[in-house]
């Protein structure tokens, strides 16, 4: 573990070196995510599947910046489904995130921003159990922490490519799902929490006057 820390204080004094003689970019990001996540939920539902479901995800965020300190909000849409011959289950997914970042590297060009945030996490489930013919349509929706790493390349005409990764968790650990329709409780508690990893492409509306 001290080898690990190490080695990451000695990039982050290394890349803080090397772009100490750029300005600090002033300004607004905005653009298009993609990108996938790993939800994992209890065995505990009608369809006799290992409810571990990779999900593909799509939406914008945007994020304001001042002296390396970032404000950002994005909204993501997720999908999955994962079926064999007994049933099938699909997971659906809303995201919307505010978070706070700053640049480690106080660049322009090349930016590391470690993140740290909320999420409005609202999911649901379809299941279908195709021996017995049980259905189930549940939500859980839970207020998350949320935290990550941002990696942008900016061009100088002030388009960005980006990588984010990171991993969303309850605030109230384990929680029950409902049933969609009249929203009672379904006797099913769940954590549910994801790892992700994103794309970000768009652009850096520069604010610096430079």
């Amino acid at each position: 573990m001290k080898h690990l820390l190490f080695v990451v204080s000695a990039f982050l004094a290394t890349t803080s070196f090397l772009f100490a003689q750029e300005n600090r970019a002033n300004g607004i990001y905005f653009g298009a995510i993609s990108g996938a996540q790993f939800n994992r939920f209890n065995q505990q539902f009608a369809a006799e599947i290992d409810p571990q479901i990779y999900s593909f995800s799509i939406g914008a965020g945007s994020a304001w910046t001042r002296n390396n300190y970032v404000v950002g909000f994005e909204f993501l849409y997720s999908s999955g489904n994962k079926e064999n011959g007994s049933g099938s289950i699909q997971y659906i997914g809303f995201n919307n995130t505010l978070s706070f970042g700053y640049n480690v590297t106080g660049g322009r060009t090349w930016i590391l921003e470690p993140t740290i945030g909320f999420c409005l996490d609202n999911n649901q489930l379809i299941v279908q159990n195709k021996t017995s013919n049980v259905f189930q349509n549940l939500t859980n929706n839970q207020l998350s922490g949320v935290i990550g790493l941002n990696v942008k390349i900016v061009g100088a005409n002030g388009l960005f490519n980006g990588l984010k990764i990171g991993y969303r968790y309850p605030f109230g650990a384990e929680s029950m799902w409902k049933n969609t329709v009249g929203g009672s409780a379904s006797g099913l508690n769940d954590t549910v929490s994801s790892f992700f990893v994103q794309i970000n492409l768009g652009g850096f509306l520069s604010l610096s006057g430079n």
